[in-house]
């Protein structure tokens, strides 16, 4: 094989030539859509230039260990193992046979990009969790396979250039926008090519994120700051962790929906970057008791026979668990746990204002509301020189017939105290400050946020103002779509 650099087979700024009209860029394939990004990255001018350099690729450097992929194909196939110039050969007569359109099974639409013309079978050989010939129900019309194009076809062969392999399982980016594409190429299959002209690729490149989760946040993250989307329309993003090994295929989806792409746009930016990568770096879970997350430097410490070891971020971000992005992949609320670290340190309330409109949906009047009582409350504490009278009720609040007592028991002494303005309005407090169909738990939440904002701001510590431990929704053991009844 000759020598090969990098710049010799990536492609340019500006491509040559109009693509066909027939090669449609996106097809809604993740597999497929891939393949294609893979071929785009290539600098050689035709497809059967670029089918041979993956060959040799696939067969040199990576000893045809395409089986997680492509199952019992002309190149994983148990006879020709071990056996590179038979491997080369078959698969290259094969690709070259389906790209010349020689022997196709029948004329017609494409599953996959519905273009008419010819159409080859599509398996487990050549295009992965497809299933096999043997479930003809699984196909349409009980045909003995998938049948698609020449083009996908030949697509889906560039497609390891594409893949991260994660422990057992690769992972697959779906591209869904000109962002997410220009990331994963420099990110992936650039990084791939660069090892291969390095000659440091033994096989698929390997990531350390075996956490499908944490996977999600940390592209769309990089996609976030990277590409400067602060400001721009929000962005789905989904992840696919899949296997096509043997008798065990298996494909795990994870997808991070528009809003908590919305929330993550503000919380990335600048002014909030520094508190909300606290508060997810404070939410690694780590099952065992000799760990512990150090406040002052804000890093997980090992500790072992009482001898201290930083970690590095490296050794857990991508395999241990992330409460905080479970949590809001899950739809489960993430304001209780903004709430106790509100109370513990100086926090910036927009990361909280921020989650309520864009992933809770709670409106702006409700959050002004809220932050206007939250001053009335530290005022009356001020004038009366005792924060733990008015604080208590709050953070012990365990129904909500309690919260709503303790609200109308400070505007009755609001009142009594000749203030111009009523404490609440009856209109306000029905309609935004328990408003129908939301959790009473938010209310309760986001007002013991703006308190400990406002108590941080004056230089007094929440903890001496209450010990009281606010109760969590699960603690409670009620639903938490019970709603303001």
């Amino acid at each position: 094989m000759e020598q090969i650099t990098l710049d010799s087979f990536t492609t340019s700024d500006k491509p040559e030539g109009k693509p066909s009209v027939a090669d449609i860029r996106f097809t809604g394939d993740p597999f497929v859509d891939m393949g294609r990004l893979v071929m785009d990255t290539l600098r050689q001018k035709t497809v059967e230039e670029k089918i041979r350099f993956v060959t040799d690729v696939y067969v040199d450097r990576w000893n045809g260990k395409l089986n997680s992929i492509f199952l019992n194909s002309k190149m994983t196939s148990g006879h020709v193992v071990g056996k590179p110039e038979v491997q080369r050969m078959d698969t290259l007569e094969y690709y070259l046979e389906i790209l010349g359109e020689k022997d196709y099974v029948s004329k017609g639409y494409c599953r996959i990009c519905a273009n008419k013309g010819t159409l080859f079978e599509g398996g487990r050989h050549n295009y992965p969790m497809v299933g096999s010939g043997e479930f003809t129900n699984f196909y349409h019309f009980q045909e003995s396979s998938l049948l698609i194009c020449k083009n996908c076809l030949i697509k889906l062969y560039f497609l390891p250039l594409g893949l991260l392999q994660c422990g057992g399982k690769l992972m697959l980016f779906q591209i869904q926008s000109s962002y997410a594409e220009k990331l994963w190429q420099k990110d992936v299959i650039l990084e791939n090519l660069d090892k291969i002209s390095r000659g440091s690729s033994e096989g698929i490149l390997k990531s350390n994120y075996l956490n499908g989760n944490n996977a999600l946040f940390k592209f769309a993250a990089d996609m976030i700051e990277k590409f400067k989307l602060y400001d721009h329309a929000s962005q789905r993003i989904t992840l696919f962790y899949f296997t096509n090994f043997a008798a065990e295929p298996d494909v795990q989806i994870y997808d991070l929906p528009n809003p908590i792409f919305s929330f993550l746009k503000r919380v990335l930016k600048p002014d909030l970057k520094a508190d909300w990568m606290y508060v997810v770096k404070k939410h690694y879970h780590f099952g065992k008791t000799n760990y512990r997350f150090d406040e002052n430097s804000q890093e997980w410490i090992e500790v072992k026979k009482k001898i201290e070891t930083p970690l590095n971020a490296e050794d857990y971000e991508g395999t241990r668990r992330n409460i905080i992005y479970d949590r809001l992949l899950s739809g489960e609320s993430i304001l209780g746990m903004l709430r106790k670290v509100h109370k513990s340190r100086q926090l910036h309330v927009h990361i909280a204002i921020t989650y309520l409109k864009e992933v809770r949906n709670m409106r702006q009047e409700q959050i002004d509301l809220i932050r206007k009582i939250s001053d009335k409350i530290v005022a009356m504490c001020q004038k009366e020189g005792n924060y733990k009278k008015l604080m208590t009720p709050i953070e012990g609040a365990k129904q909500s017939y309690e919260l709503r007592g303790a609200i109308l028991r400070m505007a009755k002494a609001y009142l009594q105290n000749g203030e111009a303005e009523p404490f609440v309005r009856s209109k306000d407090y029905v309609e935004y400050l328990f408003p129908d169909g939301q959790s009473w738990y938010e209310t309760r939440d986001f007002l013991l946020i703006c308190l400990y904002e406002k108590l941080h701001d004056l230089r007094v510590e929440p903890d001496q103002v209450s010990d009281t431990d606010v109760a969590d929704v699960e603690e409670i053991g009620e639903n938490p779509e019970d709603f303001n009844q």
